[in-house]
């Protein structure tokens, strides 16, 4: 009897562990998620890039994107930015939030044309190494869409994407 007794002692203990042990786990999955990478998760010669850089960079939240390139975000002189890197530590391309009032009148006008009933959410400068000069990014929102649409000083469409609106009310 008092060898039962034990016996289900060390199981409920067992099947104790084990619960705290899933709860933990599944904390931690919730915490990567909600905080992006941390440094010691990152490609060295990436991250030497990015210092090498940005030296003025404080605080900034990594994240690798769907193309398995690396994507910093952080705050610079009160300007958001977004840089991407390849793992190789390659710059790929630095995004700067602009207000809309900085937008050039010429890719103001293209964009209202070509996406008439949209709405601008977000507006940036984009700078590639591939060209020295900048581009604007623009996220055109509407009913069906959200639409992230690039345009050069002059106001030709280079590229864009488009992904379903989303109501997030709902």
């Amino acid at each position: 009897m008092k060898n039962c007794h034990i016996i289900s002692s060390v199981i409920v203990f067992g099947l104790s562990a084990a619960i705290l042990a899933g709860c933990a786990t599944k904390s931690e999955s919730k915490e990567k998620k909600s905080t992006g990478l941390t440094t010691n998760q990152l490609p060295a010669p990436m991250l030497q890039v990015f210092h090498e850089k940005f030296p003025a960079a404080g605080h900034v939240e990594w994240k690798l994107k769907s193309d398995k390139n690396y994507e910093a975000e952080f705050t610079l002189d009160k300007v958001e930015i977004a840089v991407k890197f390849d793992p190789a530590g390659k710059w790929l391309e630095t995004e700067r939030a602009i207000p809309q009032s900085a937008v050039p009148p010429a890719v103001q006008s293209a964009a209202d044309k070509q996406f008439k009933g949209s709405t601008v959410v977000e507006s940036q400068t984009l700078q590639t190494p591939n060209t020295t000069a900048l581009a604007y990014e623009l996220h055109l929102k509407n009913a069906k869409e959200t639409v992230k649409a690039v345009f050069s000083a002059d106001g030709a469409l280079v590229s864009q994407t488009a992904k379903p609106t989303t109501d997030k009310a709902k």
